[in-house]
C-alpha cells in the first residue's frame, strides 16, 4: 500500500533525514519503505514523501505510536501538518527505470 504524505518540518530536512535514519528499526517493524522523500523546491518547511506500508494495520500502528511520534516532534515535524492520502494498487512504479539517489 503506497501513501502520499506532506507535513511540515522546522529544523531542515537533514534534521528530518537523520532521524528517519536513526527510525529503521521501527520503520521495519511497521512495514514501512521510504520511496521517496524530499523538500518542496520553492519552501523546505514542507516536506514531500511517498511511504509503503505493508497493510492498512501497520499505517495505524505507525500513526498510533507515540514514542515514534515525539521522535518525529524533537526532530522538528509539526505532525498536526501531516496529510495521508492512501493510493491505489494500481499504480505505476519505477517506470521505464529506478532512478535513485543513496546516503
Amino acid at each position: 500500500m503506497l501513501v502520499v504524505t506532506t507535513i511540515e518540518i522546522t529544523k531542515g530536512f537533514q534534521t528530518w533525514k537523520d532521524m528517519v535514519k536513526a527510525s529503521g528499526e521501527k520503520m521495519k517493524e511497521y512495514g514501512m519503505t521510504m520511496v521517496f522523500a524530499g523538500p518542496q523546491a520553492d519552501d523546505e518547511t514542507k516536506l514531500h514523501a511517498v511511504i509503503r506500508f505493508d497493510s492498512m494495520e501497520a499505517l495505524k500502528k505507525f500513526q498510533a505510536d507515540e514514542e515514534l511520534t515525539q521522535r518525529r516532534i524533537e526532530a522538528g515535524v509539526k505532525v498536526e501538518t501531516g496529510t495521508f492520502t492512501i493510493v491505489s494498487d494500481e499504480s505505476l512504479l519505477n517506470y521505464p527505470t529506478t532512478i535513485s539517489q543513496h546516503e
